[in-house]
């Protein structure tokens, strides 16, 4: 008869999550300003496929280039995942 040691359920190989507040607002930081320096570099690209047009293109590329800065502060802090 097999006992309750030998079956392992699935909640016994996930690990533990850290649910507390500050690493949810840690790794909201860290996705979002992920997210939004490759939307900001996306967006106008995707007009100017569209409509061969360079207007408003540079405060994109800074509003970008100051989230790529975040993202990489945030990740060099680890805010993200352990496998990040």
């Amino acid at each position: 008869m097999a006992t309750q040691a030998e079956h392992a359920t699935s909640a016994d190989f996930i690990e533990p999550l850290e649910l507390t507040f500050l690493a949810r607002i840690r790794t909201f930081l860290w996705l979002s300003s992920g997210l939004f320096s490759a939307a900001s570099l996306a967006i106008p690209m995707i007009g100017v496929l569209a409509f061969g047009s360079m207007e408003g293109v540079g405060p994109s590329f800074l509003a970008s280039l100051a989230s790529a800065c975040l993202f990489g502060l945030v990740s060099i802090l680890h805010f993200g995942p352990e496998s990040a």
